[in-house]
C-alpha cells in the first residue's frame, strides 16, 4: 500500500500538525507492505528521506502558483491513498490546500482526511468534504458539533475518530539528573512550575503568571516567543518586569528530548487552554507521561484524577487552579500510570485499518 501524507508542515518547520504527521509517517513507515511519502513545504537543507519515509518538500508555497507541481509530484509518485492534514500553519491563508481534494476527485484517486480542529463551515468546507473518501478526526464526540448538513455528507463515509500520541519522548531522570535540569532554571528553594507548547492566546499562557506564586515558584516556558508578536511581547514583559523578574524563563524551540527533560523534572505543568483541553493535545500528552503533575482546563472533565495525576479545572478559573496547584504541586505518578496513552504503532495500525476500509468501498 502506497500511501502519500499532504502537510504544509513538516519537521524542522514548527507546528504540532507537522509533529503529528511526522510521528504518524515513522510509525506507517515501521509497518510491512507499507510505502509512505510526505508531500510538504520546501524548506533548505533538509534530507530527502526521514527513516523508511520519503520526503518530497517540492511546495514553494501553497498558492495557486504551487497547483501544477503538487499534481505533478502526486501523479508522479502514484500513491494508492492521499491522506491530507488539515490545517497546518505551513498552509497559512492559502486556498490551494482545501481545493486539492477536487482536484484528486478528477484524478480518480482515493483521499482520505485528517480534521485536527473543528472546522470552519462553508462552501470550501462542504467542497472538500464531498470529495473525500474517508474522515479521521483526533477529537471526541467530533460529529457532535459538526452542523447537521456535514453530517449528512459524511453519511456513508467511514469517519474514525482515532487519537493522538505523545510527540515527546519519556524521560525517565534519576534523582540527580532531575536536580541538575531543575539548576537551570532556579537557583532557591522554590517549586519549578512549567508550560510546554506553541504561545497562542487560546493557549491562555498569560494566566501562568496569576496562577503561580513569584514568592513559591519559578516558572519555564518552554515554547519560542518572537518580539515582533504582539501577544508574545506581553507574555515578554511579564517575566521581564515586576513580580516575575529573574524568576521567569522563557527557553524558545527546544528539541523534544530536552522539553521532556524539563518537564520531567518540574514540579507542576500548567497547561491552561482556554477553550478546554483533552485528549487531542499533544503537549497534554507529552506532560503526562513525564509523571509531574499536570493542571490544566477542560469542559467536559473536572477535578483530579489520580491514574494520570491531572486536576482538570474549569476553563478560566484561575482561583482554583491555585489551589489546586497549592494541593498538588510536587506529586509524581509512577511509571503505570504514564502508560495511559496509545502508542504511534497502534495508531499507525488504525490509520492502514481505515485506508484499508476506504480501498474497499
Amino acid at each position: 500500500m502506497k500511501v502519500l501524507l499532504v502537510t504544509g508542515s513538516f519537521p524542522p518547520m514548527k507546528c504540532g500538525v507537522g509533529d503529528y504527521t511526522a510521528s504518524l509517517a515513522e510509525a506507517l513507515g515501521e509497518l510491512p507492505g507499507t510505502q509512505i511519502a510526505v508531500l510538504t513545504t520546501a524548506v533548505d537543507g533538509v534530507a530527502n528521506s526521514r527513516g523508511n519515509v520519503e520526503l518530497l518538500q517540492l511546495v514553494p508555497s501553497w498558492r495557486w502558483s504551487s497547483l501544477r507541481p503538487v499534481l505533478e509530484a502526486i501523479r508522479h509518485w502514484h500513491p494508492d491513498i492521499v491522506h491530507i492534514q488539515y490545517p497546518t500553519q505551513g498552509y497559512g491563508a492559502s486556498w490551494l490546500p482545501w481545493f486539492l481534494p477536487v482536484f484528486l476527485r478528477l484524478m480518480k484517486l482515493t483521499q482520505v482526511h485528517t480534521w485536527h480542529e473543528f472546522l470552519r463551515m462553508g462552501r470550501r468546507s462542504a467542497l472538500m468534504t464531498l470529495c473525500c473518501d474517508g474522515v479521521i478526526v483526533v477529537r471526541p464526540r467530533y460529529k457532535d458539533s459538526m452542523p447537521s448538513f456535514y453530517r449528512w455528507l459524511v453519511r456513508n463515509r467511514p469517519f474514525e475518530f482515532i487519537p493522538n500520541a505523545p510527540a515527546l519522548p519519556v524521560a525517565a531522570l534519576t534523582d540527580g539528573e532531575r536536580t541538575i535540569v531543575r539548576r537551570r532554571f532556579t537557583t532557591r528553594d522554590a517549586k519549578l512550575v512549567a508550560f510546554f507548547g506553541f504561545i497562542y492566546p487560546h493557549k491562555g499562557v498569560e494566566d501562568l503568571f496569576e496562577i503561580a506564586d513569584p514568592e513559591k515558584h519559578d516558572l519555564v516556558i518552554i515554547g519560542n516567543c518572537d518580539e515582533a508578536d504582539s501577544y508574545h511581547r506581553l507574555i515578554l514583559d511579564r517575566v521581564r518586569n515586576g513580580a516575575w523578574k529573574g524568576k521567569a524563563t522563557v527557553t524558545g524551540f527546544l528539541p523534544a528530548d530536552q522539553a521532556a527533560k524539563i518537564l520531567a523534572a518540574s514540579d507542576a505543568v500548567i497547561l491552561p487552554f482556554r477553550q478546554g483541553g483533552g485528549i487531542w493535545n499533544t503537549s497534554l500528552h507529552g506532560a503526562v507521561i513525564q509523571g509531574s503533575f499536570v493542571l490544566t482546563t477542560s469542559q467536559v472533565q473536572h477535578g483530579y484524577d489520580s491514574t494520570r495525576n491531572i486536576y482538570f479545572s474549569r476553563p478560566g478559573n484561575i482561583g482554583e487552579m491555585r489551589e489546586a496547584l497549592r494541593t498538588h504541586i510536587g506529586q509524581r505518578s509512577n511509571q503505570t500510570a504514564q502508560a495511559t496513552y496509545g502508542s504511534w504503532s497502534e495508531i499507525a495500525a488504525s490509520h492502514v485499518a481505515m485506508y484499508r476500509a476506504v480501498l474497499e468501498k
